[in-house]
């Protein structure tokens, strides 16, 4: 049995969530499954000259796969003519397409991952999943042996606007990773590098309209609090000028606010981990996320987390969290003083967050994964 997983968000320089949870796939599916031969298949023109692993030290069973495409003429192309079929280039049988849809195929062995509705919700911060990208998806939402979903909310997002079985619909969290703590001297480093001279609530991720970045500057504002925000993240490639907006947001502040509101840009998990690690709390009041992946961030690192009550961050975030309503800036204000000034509760969020995290593995997320993936390969 041979098992394909589409490994290109994996390679994406400035990874967000769902090229996270590729990369995390191809690190535990084949040793949680050891039997099957498992690829990552990925595109790589420059292979051409100088051959290259992307995934070294993965298990035995693991093997690398890359089409010498070039990717901006390979997607545009295979959307629209459907070609290369991804059967013309490697053997498999079954496909865990991590980021919605396949590549072209005709295999009867694939199996979507559907991180969020997102685009349903909030169209407007999604301009790349047009009218065809629709069709396509429902066409595979039919056609496709099974779907993943990171959570319950998830799926009944996509039970409430596609007829799709529900039998057909797996709901696998995903898992987080140990929290390795960088030293003092690392935290400071970032300090410097950033102007941070005080306690700082934390957000983490892709500058895009639905994270309610402009909700949780406002509620920053009205808080009044001696601290900074620290806003970690760069543009999503998808809707680039929503971070020059965010920017002008900032500077439209009274002056005694805007200088403590530090917009970083992308930054490397090496200085994500260290601002983490020295942040007062975390904060990550979305308007809609399929899991949130931010909110275990912050409990593996031991950081009180402030999230919203909507979509999935109360089933993730269960009691470990400080949960505030995102559509208004003074509960997210009221919230951020809680978390920065009351003690009592950072120690018990602190406490309930590293309980939680524990049942978030990616061991688990990988065998229940593969379950699917097996039963998905016997219709090929």
């Amino acid at each position: 049995m041979r098992i394909a997983i589409d490994a290109r968000p994996a390679l994406d320089a400035r990874r967000t969530g769902v090229g996270h949870y590729a990369r995390q796939v191809i690190r535990y599916l084949p040793a949680a499954d050891p039997l099957p031969e498992y690829v990552a298949w990925y595109l790589h023109a420059k292979g051409l000259v100088t051959r290259r692993r992307f995934f070294k030290g993965a298990p035995s069973n693991l093997t690398e796969h890359a089409s010498r495409f070039p990717a901006r003429v390979f997607q545009p192309v295979s959307w629209r003519l459907g070609l290369p079929r991804l059967e013309w280039l490697l053997d498999f049988d079954a496909l865990l397409a991590t980021n919605f849809l396949p590549p072209a195929t005709r295999s009867r062995g694939v199996v979507l991952v559907v991180h969020d509705l997102a685009y349903e919700r909030f169209p407007e911060t999604a301009p790349q999943m047009d009218a065809r990208w629709r069709r396509r998806f429902a066409r595979w939402l039919r056609r496709s042996a099974g779907v993943i979903v990171p959570s319950h909310s998830a799926k009944a997002d996509l039970l409430d606007g596609h007829d799709v079985d529900a039998s057909r619909v797996h709901v696998i969290p995903h898992g987080a990773e140990p929290f390795d703590a960088p030293s003092s001297k690392e935290v400071e480093r970032v300090r410097e590098r950033f102007g941070i001279d005080g306690p700082y609530a934390l957000f983490v991720g892709g500058i895009e309209p639905r994270k309610n970045l402009h909700g949780l500057v406002e509620g920053f504002r009205r808080a009044g609090a001696d601290a900074h925000l620290v806003v970690a993240g760069g543009p999503v490639r998808w809707l680039p000028e929503a971070a020059a907006r965010l920017r002008s947001a900032v500077e439209a502040l009274p002056a005694e606010v805007g200088r403590r509101v530090v917009l970083t840009g992308y930054v490397s998990e090496r200085d994500k981990r260290a601002l983490i690690a020295g942040a007062a709390a975390l904060a990550y009041p979305s308007l809609y996320e399929g899991f949130g992946f931010p909110v275990l961030e912050g409990f593996a690192a031991g950081v009180p987390v402030l999230t919203s009550n909507v979509s999935s961050m109360p089933e993730v975030a269960g009691d470990a969290a400080l949960l505030v309503d995102p559509h208004d800036p003074d509960r997210i204000a009221e919230g951020l003083v809680r978390l920065l000034e009351d003690e009592a509760l950072r120690a018990r969020l602190r406490k309930a967050g590293r309980l939680r995290v524990a049942a978030y593995t990616w061991g688990e997320a990988a065998l229940r994964t593969a379950e699917v993936l097996r039963a998905a390969a016997g219709r090929g």
